[in-house]
């Protein structure tokens, strides 16, 4: 593998090391469907709405909630239950009462999309975020992302990628964001299996401006890294996305005047090539290549 490959290797590992919290929202198992659990998390304390049911058939909801541990990995807790709430179309009657527990809850992460739950009783379950919005890349790439990274000061880049066009020698399809020149595309072979790579390039398409490999999370990416074009040097990326290929908003960021570039460093009239590996440098044609395709 080239130095290059070895260098965003690493920081990735070093990355997904320190920093890490699981995705929050609607969890299921796909075989199961029928029951969920609700995640929320906030300065380190997880809370789980599990939705099961009795021996009966009858529905039963399940509240848990703890602090974290193992760097954000880890969760135990009981699954405490509540009786004489209100019901759908009545008035509040009062706080319901605790009816006891079934027992303990456990869930571990073994990434911020992918955890292994176990239940009263000893039976685990493999869940992950329920997908019911954006669909799988190459089609859940589309949509509008912000990337923050820190080189000194803090940058962001706003892309919106529009269109899907044919897959890489090395991933599953290419999305373009035809006005700022810029590509996306998960990667289902080679060094890079299993993360989204990006590039994006100058107006006229002839040098590589930027660089970003990531994890794909639905609606933020994970284990995130930027290369610097003028140095090739790598730094850890964040993303967000702020709108659906709908043009819906996320609520944590849809006003695009308020996600817009921290800076315009990044992107400079002066940029240099980034000086890729074989490898690298093969996928980044591929994709410029598509962009070529798609503008003329």
């Amino acid at each position: 593998m080239k130095r290059l490959t070895i260098a965003i290797a690493m920081l990735f590992f070093a990355t997904a090391a320190h920093a890490f919290q699981a995705r929050t929202g609607q969890w299921w198992n796909s075989n199961e469907s029928g029951s969920g659990y609700n995640i929320d998390i906030q300065n380190g304390v997880l809370v789980v709405t599990v939705f099961s049911y009795e021996q009966s058939g009858d529905s039963e909801w399940y509240l848990a909630a703890a602090a974290l541990t193992n760097g954000g990995r880890s969760f135990a807790g009981t699954l405490d239950k509540y009786r004489n709430g209100q019901c759908i179309s009545c008035g509040y009657p009062g706080r319901p009462g605790a009816a006891g527990n079934d027992g303990t809850i456990s869930i571990n992460f073994t990434s911020e999309t992918t955890a292994t739950l176990t239940l009263p009783g000893g039976r685990t379950t493999a869940i992950v975020p329920y997908n019911f919005g954006y669909g799988d890349p190459p089609s859940g790439l589309l949509g509008e992302w912000v990337y923050f990274y820190d080189i000194i000061s803090t940058f962001a880049e706003r892309f919106t990628y529009t269109v899907v066009s044919t897959p890489t020698s090395t991933g599953n399809g290419v999305v373009l964001d035809l006005v700022n020149s810029a590509t996306c595309e998960l990667q289902t072979s080679g060094s890079f299996i299993g993360f989204v790579l990006c590039f994006d390039f100058n107006a006229a398409l002839t040098i590589t401006e930027n660089q970003y490999l990531y994890r794909y999370g639905l609606d933020e990416t994970y284990g995130g890294v930027y290369t610097f074009p003028p140095s090739g040097n790598n730094y850890t990326m964040k993303g967000m996305r702020t709108r659906g290929s709908n043009g819906s908003p996320r609520a944590t960021g849809d006003d695009p005047q308020r996600t817009a570039k921290a800076a315009e460093g990044a992107r400079t009239a002066n940029a240099v090539a980034v000086p890729l590996d074989a490898e690298l440098q093969g996928i980044a044609e591929a994709m410029r290549q598509a962009l070529i395709r798609a503008k003329q």
